[in-house]
């Protein structure tokens, strides 16, 4: 009998799986429907069909504009009636909103589901581990999301052939906080930012941060540049040069808005095969000198060589946690910390500090609270054994204090990247 939960954990490994039994799996239901009608979705309808699977519909959003993808109609989400013998492949690849609509799937009463990046993950990726990985090829196909990919992340760690390695899933490293957007619905909280915290984080603190972080940990998956904007940090280039230096990770995605005027000199060593500047598509929230600035820089970075992707238009967003303590228990905050999805894998170093997601650094960061278990003071450590061990720690504690504010997403909204502002340092009534 197939387990959908078993081939999640063959595909997550690295290893070479064998799909026979999947194939077989998703034939034996009489309805399969695809969510998601953008790249993976459109990957994984490939796939499915040169394997004789019968695909009767996609569902996306967007199905007045997409109509047919790999010439089968295009439908809104939650229009198939018979829900019983019905698999929904999951394909939308967006680690925001994925959250709201499984949930969503879930409360529509459509129980038969798989997700569809581990069916990529599993079933289409080309890589192992033992042939590694092509970092641009990994960015580049808007298949999947490697910033979050398990498996790459274990062709990665398998690398390293030592006992009690010490191996981190991804690491945020957040140049700054500033930005030229002023997003009602940001996941970091920029809004919330006064203007005396609006700063870039000094550069002589960002090496010094690489250094012994990367001299600590044997391997990380990927890293996620970003800020705020990072391309307002005047050392962009000095800090990708920096990050480049080290040796023991997979790939680097610079996270970018593209609203802010990129300069020739900011992409200097950035044509490297492990970067990649993803650029986030809010073009149907933007003003027109923001659209402008935003083609613009598609266009530099194109020019210059340099490996990039633009994101998705997004028609759905999920409005993030409000801030403010929520009281609860110790129980509780260990609850929240196992069934999460952030930490260990959305972990943020940010001037001088590690903490365990951008909320926890939004916390910490706006003053809002101070929990010495939230973060390890990379500045202050005593050596690299200490932070190392620390580290160990850090990961593996039960819980964070800063759980104890978090109450998850608090629904989708219209379009990403909507402008205007929210208090979310107070109770919000949506």
């Amino acid at each position: 009998m197939f387990k959908i939960d078993n081939f999640y954990s063959e595909a997550h490994s690295g290893d070479l799986v064998n799909d026979h039994d999947l194939i077989d799996f998703i034939k034996s239901f009489r309805r399969v429907v695809i969510w998601g009608a953008s790249y993976l979705g459109n990957a994984v309808g490939k796939y499915l069909l040169a394997q004789n699977v019968t695909i009767d519909e996609y569902w996306d959003i967007r199905a007045a504009d997409l109509i047919t993808v790999n010439k089968i109609s295009v439908n809104i989400p939650f229009s198939t009636e018979e829900k019983e013998d019905t698999l929904v492949i999951f394909c939308i690849g967006n680690n925001v909103i994925r959250g709201g609509l499984l949930k969503n799937l879930t409360e529509n009463g459509y129980k038969n589901v798989l997700r569809g990046d581990y069916l990529y993950m599993g079933a289409i990726c080309p890589f192992d581990k033992s042939t590694g990985i092509d970092p641009r090829q990994c960015q580049m196909s808007m298949c999947c999301r490697s910033i979050f990919c398990q498996r790459l992340s274990n062709i990665i760690q398998a690398k390293v052939n030592k006992q009690s390695a010490l191996h981190m899933f991804s690491v945020t490293l957040i140049v700054n906080s500033r930005c030229s957007l002023s997003c009602k619905y940001c996941t970091s909280y920029m809004n919330a930012y006064p203007k005396e915290k609006r700063k870039n984080v000094p550069l002589s603190q960002i090496y010094e941060d690489i250094d012994k972080f990367f001299s600590t940990m044997d391997s990380v998956g990927t890293i996620t540049v970003m800020g705020g904007e990072p391309f307002m940090h005047p050392d962009f280039a000095k800090i990708i040069t920096k990050l480049l230096s080290k040796e023991n990770f997979g790939l680097v995605s610079i996270a970018t808005s593209g609203t802010f005027p990129i300069k020739i000199e900011q992409l200097k060593g950035l044509k490297d095969e492990r970067i990649n500047i993803s650029f986030s598509n809010y073009e149907q929230n933007l003003k027109d000198i923001h659209k402008k600035i935003f083609r613009q820089n598609i266009a530099l970075v194109k020019n210059s060589g340099i490996s990039y992707t633009v994101g998705v238009v997004m028609p759905e967003w999920s409005i993030p946690s409000t801030l403010f303590d929520q009281g609860v228990d110790i129980e509780t905050m260990i609850e929240k910390k196992k069934y999460c999805i952030q930490p260990p894998r959305c972990m943020q170093i940010k001037n001088g500090k590690l903490h365990p997601c951008d909320f926890g650094t939004a916390i910490y960061s706006l003053g809002i609270a101070d929990y010495e278990m939230d973060y390890i003071d990379i500045k202050n450590s005593q050596s690299i054994e200490d932070l190392r061990n620390k580290i160990r720690n850090f990961i593996a504690q039960p819980y964070y204090r800063t759980c104890g504010h978090c109450v998850g997403m608090l629904g989708l909204t219209a379009k990403a990247g909507e402008q205007g502002f929210l208090d979310f340092t107070k109770p919000l009534n949506i």
